[in-house]
């Protein structure tokens, strides 16, 4: 048997550099052509910034029809796109140059939903400008990535253990930073609301954390058709079952606070079809040779691994930082608040009184996100208004988690006295599931994530 050449370099190498810079130059053109253009002088455009040029050509031409119609305007346009990425995926077994094609065919599939047709769909790019290109970029990488999973773990897979930690470990860093310390609130813009917690919402915890526990079933149920193959039914079809089922287990567990979306029993029933055509795939890919699907199990598993444990290392933690700032340590403060008015029949005009009164120690901080030097953002936002008060703190997910007292009519009993010792650190009693607290007083934002659709 002649052994199998190598493919020339130019086939390895230079063809899918050239169709992967094509694809990144056609997404830079849509960008740029397509998107809004800020309202400011040529000479305060940046070079990341939409110039809305193709938009502008097209009106009152016979392609001005594609403007006003979203789905007509993503087929015609994304077509090349899509052209470009078989070509690479044909052309290359590379899983960053993969990885980097559905990115790139994700962002154009983006700029062109908010670029095209009418509606609150363009109103966010036109307020938010270079921001929400960024949050685009952001979130089809996110995505892209988390498709070509397999192939980057299957990659990852074959270093050295050194090499695979220095991989590894800026990635965990990185979702853990923005799990943490992304907030709805950026004082720089308008309404001082932010676009950034999309990659969060969206990337991370809707379509990330769902697509590896997808990963995992699909590795769980390779594993039981393994089994299966080698003649081991009483092992390999209860584990082939249970990766079936373990995507809409996971939907199940997430829908209590970790997951942005309503679980429904539909949704259930779609994760664990889903599954199954995927394993399907997968199975049909090896043709059911056991020693190749073991193979693929392993390198699925990696990937749900590679993919799932920052993302669930991180929301859990996010889900800790919230829970831990909204009832106790902003609960600490609304006791205080609670026995200066009883003292004096009037809310403090700062938190500092707080501590000058002696009722805290220090003014508690929330608990959100990693500290970083130089930065003193992070605080309970207070404002007094003699017999009310207003008492803030940004959250991922949240423009603001606002309380506000309950309403006191001046004829009314005084309390009994009994406030918790909050300066001394005393946790407080959990708040109601809706938001209300126990003494009257209501949040913004309940005791768990909001449900977002």
């Amino acid at each position: 048997m002649s052994e199998k050449r190598p493919r020339p370099a130019t086939l390895r190498f230079v063809v899918p550099g050239v169709l992967l810079l094509l694809s990144a130059a056609y997404a830079l053109l849509l960008h740029h052509g397509l998107g809004p253009r800020p309202e400011v002088p040529d000479s305060a455009l940046h070079w990341w910034s939409p110039r809305g040029f193709l938009t502008q050509a097209l009106v009152g031409s016979s392609w001005e029809t594609l403007l006003g119609d979203r789905g007509k305007g993503i087929a015609v346009f994304g077509t090349p796109s899509l052209l470009l990425l078989i070509a690479i995926w044909t052309a290359t077994r590379s899983a960053l140059a993969r990885a980097a094609a559905v990115t790139t065919t994700l962002a154009i599939v983006f700029f062109l939903y908010y670029a095209l047709g009418s509606g609150n769909a363009q109103l966010v790019w036109n307020f938010f400008h270079w921001r929400w290109s960024g949050t685009m970029v952001a979130v089809a990488t996110v995505i892209g990535c988390a498709i070509a999973s397999p192939w980057l773990a299957a990659s990852w897979l074959r270093l050295a253990w050194h090499a695979q930690l220095v991989w590894f470990l800026p990635i965990i860093a990185l979702v853990l930073v923005i799990e943490r310390n992304i907030t709805g609130t950026d004082s720089l813009l308008p309404f001082a609301i932010s676009p950034w917690p999309a990659v969060q919402v969206f990337g991370f915890e809707a379509i990330g954390t769902t697509l590896a526990a997808e990963l995992g079933g699909v590795a769980l149920a390779l594993l039981g058709l393994y089994w299966l193959r080698r003649g081991l039914r009483a092992r390999g079809m209860p584990v082939l079952l249970a990766g079936v089922a373990l995507p809409a287990g996971w939907l199940a567990l997430g829908g209590d606070g970790l997951l942005p979306f309503r679980v429904t029993q539909g949704r259930l029933l779609g994760a664990a079809v889903a599954c199954a055509i995927l394993l399907a795939v997968a199975a049909l890919g090896v043709r059911f040779d056991p020693e190749r699907l073991r193979r693929r199990a392993v390198n699925t598993a990696a990937a749900a691994l590679l993919l799932g444990l920052p993302l669930f290392v991180g929301q859990a933690w996010a889900r800790w930082d919230y829970t831990r700032t909204r009832d106790v340590q902003a609960q600490r403060i609304i006791d205080a608040l609670r026995v200066y008015y009883e003292k004096g029949t009037s809310y403090p005009e700062s938190l500092d009184q707080l501590v000058e009164a002696g009722l805290l120690p220090a003014i508690p901080k929330p608990q959100i996100g990693f500290p970083f030097p130089g930065s003193d953002d992070n605080v309970f936002t207070y404002q007094g208004f003699g017999t009310s008060y207003l008492l803030e703190f940004s959250a991922p997910r949240w423009v603001q988690c606002a309380y506000n007292p309950p309403y006191l009519d001046e004829d009314a009993e005084a309390g009994d006295g009994h406030a918790p010792d909050v300066a001394q650190g005393g946790d407080a009693p959990a708040a109601d599931g809706d938001g209300d607290e126990p003494d009257g007083g209501a949040w913004s934002c309940p005791s768990k994530p909001p449900e977002l659709w």
